[in-house]
């Protein structure tokens, strides 16, 4: 039988494991293991070059086909664990889908094949309609959300179209609750962390950083003793060996990867790494891979701007939106009480999460959006209790140990802590919703060790398909772009279908998008123009 999916029971709230044995003990040894048209006359839904405007050449008819993807020949012992996925993430269960879940095990160390392993959890969805001899498409969204959450979106929303072609089958990243949970932090440095920084009233810029940095260092130093000789095992890296052992477990040529937010780093990291195995690449609105802390920090700050005020334009045209004509002046003004210290148990930063989080995972409808405008304007009355709730729900998510340790762990070009000064200055008078915190964050990973960074594919075997949300709250929409001169170097020529819509994942949201998508798996290359867009 497989084992359930219980996360690791950590330490006590305010101690911290210092020996190995009480970690790879009780981390590691609980935690380590033993409508939408492509073709000609197919409707108005499928927009060429993105709305419009002429794209780029049609795609090459004459272009090898990409490698077959094939059903495993040994599965893993999948186990129906729909109430229990439903429950844990407080969403209702999915009807028509049938959701299971499994485990396997994976090196903890990718140079080690033969050493400790962790145990890795994976999530099933599927349906009547799903072939039985369809090939798996495999999900990571990194260290974002869990996977299986993502999974979730996509089996409430319209991309579950998808999973009448193919199951997908979701990898929740090593190191956090599911996966060989990670508890390596007090209290005091998670809150800390998760504030930026924030703990009284008249905290000035200065004193978060310093506070942030303490955190951030104490942090390090206890999940380094944690976690040590494995302290680096736990960034994208060792996240594809994931996908990679997930492979031979099945003993398949080829996966098919669906990378969404932070997942397509995973995802091309590991056609970096594992060559041709990587049979198809298709990136859901990926982050820039390989950009330094700063640049990616920046991006994101631009790009969840755009999604915020997205939200307060799409929400004003609904009758009884709380956060009337100008919502976004409604949230600035909000989240300046909450930095000054003003909000009863909210920070300015758990604010932000919350508002980015449920609008990243919020059912596609009014009534999701009219509720969080409700959760913001009753906390810029000084009634916090429902945004506190949803911030709450937002930390379990985002801001698990692993998470932090696993994005500190990629790192690339640390920013020293005398420019950050500069940088909340400059970035909150730019992108005054988001700027500022994205500054703040980047101290986050202050005193952490980080791991060499992959190199960019130089070839792929299958030209990726991009999937881009111009408005995710969760990174922003900007990474697609800054993508461009990998698929050159890699001679790659991807296929990129453009959404406007709000939320976390394209293919999860957008039936169109999920017809590209399962043509793609099927008939890949593609044919036709190489820019589309999708309807919202």
């Amino acid at each position: 039988m497989p084992r359930a999916h219980t996360p690791a029971v950590g330490a006590a709230p305010n101690s911290r494991p210092r020996a190995l044995a009480g970690v790879v003990a009780g981390v590691i040894a609980a935690i380590v293991l033993s409508s939408c048209a492509v073709g000609p006359d197919r409707g108005p839904d499928l927009i060429p070059g993105g709305g419009g405007q002429e794209g780029p050449a049609p795609s090459s008819s004459t272009a090898p086909p990409a490698p077959a993807l094939a059903v495993p020949k040994t599965d893993l012992e999948w186990s129906e664990c729909a109430a229990e996925t439903s429950e844990r993430y407080g969403v209702p269960r999915p009807d028509g889908v049938t959701i299971e879940c499994a485990e396997y095990d994976s090196p903890i160390d990718r140079d080690q094949p033969d050493g400790e392993v962790v145990s890795i959890a994976v999530t099933r969805a599927r349906t009547a309609d799903t072939p039985p001899d369809a090939a798996p498409l495999v999900l990571t969204s990194g260290s974002d959300l869990p996977s299986s959450r993502t999974l979730m979106v996509m089996t409430a929303g319209q991309g579950r179209a998808f999973l009448s072609s193919h199951p997908v089958v979701a990898v929740d990243h090593r190191g956090i609750p599911l996966s060989s949970d990670i508890d390596c932090m007090t209290r005091l440095e998670r809150t800390t962390i998760a504030n930026n920084g924030l703990v009284d009233r008249a905290t000035t810029t200065d004193a978060r950083i310093s506070r942030l940095s303490t955190a951030a260092s104490s942090a390090s130093d206890g999940c380094t003793e944690t976690l040590t000789p494995y302290q680096l095992s736990f960034g994208a890296a060792n996240a594809a060996a994931d996908l990679e052992s997930l492979r031979q477990r099945w003993g398949v040529e080829h996966l098919g990867l669906i990378g969404t937010g932070e997942g397509s780093d995973v995802v091309l990291t590991y056609a970096s790494l594992y060559g041709g195995r990587a049979g198809r690449i298709i990136l859901d609105t990926p982050t820039p891979f390989g950009a330094n802390a700063r640049d990616r920090a920046q991006s994101q700050a631009r790009g969840v701007q755009v999604a915020l005020q997205g939200f307060a334009q799409r929400c004003s045209a609904l009758p009884g939106c709380a956060l009337g004509s100008n919502g976004v002046a409604t949230m600035t003004r909000m989240l300046g009480k909450a930095r000054a210290g003003d909000l009863e148990s909210l920070s300015d930063t758990a604010a932000l999460e919350a508002i980015t989080t449920t609008l990243a995972l919020a059912p596609d409808r009014p009534q999701s959006l009219l509720d969080l405008a409700d959760a913001i304007a009753a906390a810029d009355r000084g009634q916090t209790a429902a945004l506190v709730r949803l911030a709450d729900r937002a930390a379990t998510l985002r801001l698990p140990d692993g998470a932090l340790v696993s994005r500190c762990n990629d790192v690339t070009g640390p920013v020293g802590q005398n420019e950050v000064p500069g940088l909340v200055d400059a970035w909150s008078k730019q992108n005054p919703l988001t700027g500022a915190n994205s500054a703040l964050s980047l101290v986050r990973c202050n005193g952490w060790a980080s791991g060499n960074p992959v190199r960019p594919p130089t070839s792929l075997p299958a030209d990726p398909l991009i999937l881009n949300g111009t408005r995710d709250p969760i990174n922003g929409g900007e990474g697609a772009n800054a993508l461009v001169p990998l698929f050159m170097n890699a001679e790659a020529e991807p296929v990129t279908v453009t959404w406007d819509g709000l939320g976390y994942s394209v293919l999860g949201r957008s039936a169109c998008a999920a017809e590209v998508v399962a043509e793609y798996v099927d008939r890949a290359p593609l044919q036709g123009p190489t820019q589309r867009g999708c309807p919202t």
